[in-house]
């Protein structure tokens, strides 16, 4: 009666060749080439904060705004550089037509191209500084002395994500070397694996990947090898492994343990070496000790110590303990 309730089958042992995979865990991390930053450009107070923790931002998105008095001195300093600039060209026309007519010595013409030059040269550097502060071209064409030149600069997305990090409040002093936000584009992400250097052979990059979280049982998430470090650990003996995963649903998180199944296209199976391997549910688990029970017939069972070796595609390599064939347990064993 306990049998049929616990529903105890057995399958074959068999001597076959095991497919090129490698089981292994690795952990989840941003994308880095998907994460950014964000600082300002210049000092400033912030005088509001328009994004909080969690929140998904646009690229260009405003995530604050800041006042700043080096930006209020810039802009107003760009309507004098544009006004010299205008009245330069004319200052050297008229001097060069002076001098040409002998009305004027070749020092005062001179003297009216350099200020021309640095006229020229002002107007640019106050344009670039402007430029780089984070005004837009259309901006600063517009400025004048009669703007009414405002000192407020707003702090934008360089991508579309989700704010993953906040460390503003508004009064506080920004300046650039001050992380305000970090955002992240979570549709993609890094998984972190260590290899050991005798699975070195079967990892190879661009080899197809497929990751299972505890979280989500049902799903399976898949991607690609993307970079395999040159060195070797010293201490653990294991190789730094990256695999690029898609995230569109955002499921995957980082800091999140998975499971991992790499599969080796490079391997063809029909030159391995075949050995005895059962299904992977057949071997159990008894402190240090790994077991595979045979059936003996009457409701009898035989425990069978064994040492086994991969597993890959559901099947488990045993290295010893088991004759083939010969018939184990591989459901209900536990």
């Amino acid at each position: 009666e306990m049998l049929q309730r616990v529903s105890i089958r057995s399958a074959m042992a068999r001597v076959r060749v095991l497919p090129a995979e490698l089981l292994t865990t690795g952990q989840v991390d941003f994308e880095q080439d998907r994460l950014a930053h964000v600082t300002p450009r210049i000092p400033g107070r912030v005088e509001e904060v328009q994004a909080d923790l969690g929140d998904r931002i646009q690229r260009g998105q405003t995530l604050a705004v800041i006042d700043s008095i080096e930006l209020g001195q810039a802009k107003s300093a760009d309507p004098q550089s544009q006004a010299q600039d205008e009245l330069a060209p004319q200052n050297l026309e008229r001097e060069e037509g002076l001098f040409a007519e002998s009305l004027s010595s070749e020092k005062e013409m001179l003297a009216a191209r350099a200020a021309h030059l640095e006229a020229v040269a002002r107007l640019r550097n106050s344009e670039e500084t402007l430029r780089l502060y984070g005004l837009a071209v259309d901006q600063i064409e517009t400025l004048s002395y009669e703007g009414g030149q405002t000192s407020l600069l707003p702090v934008r997305s360089p991508l579309s994500g989700r704010v993953v990090e906040k460390h503003v409040t508004v009064g506080e002093l920004v300046t650039p070397e001050r992380r305000m936000f970090t955002i992240a584009d979570l549709g993609h992400v890094w998984i972190w694996i260590d290899v050991y250097e005798q699975d070195l052979r079967n990892v190879h990059l661009e080899d197809d990947v497929v990751v299972a979280a505890d979280a989500f049982p049902e799903e399976t998430f898949s991607g690609k090898v993307s970079y395999l470090s040159a060195q070797v650990d010293a201490d653990t003996r294991t190789v730094r492994a990256r695999i690029d995963v898609d995230n569109p649903e955002h499921k995957l998180r980082p800091g999140m343990f998975v499971r991992v199944t790499l599969s080796d296209p490079h391997s063809d199976t029909s030159d391995g070496a075949p050995s005895l391997v059962v299904p992977a549910t057949a071997v159990q688990r008894d402190g240090e000790e790994l077991l595979i029970f045979l059936p003996l017939g009457n409701n009898r069972f035989e425990r069978r110590e064994v040492m086994v070796g991969r597993t890959a595609g559901g099947f488990t390599e045993v290295l010893s303990g088991l004759d083939s064939p010969v018939e184990v347990v591989v459901e209900g064993a536990f």
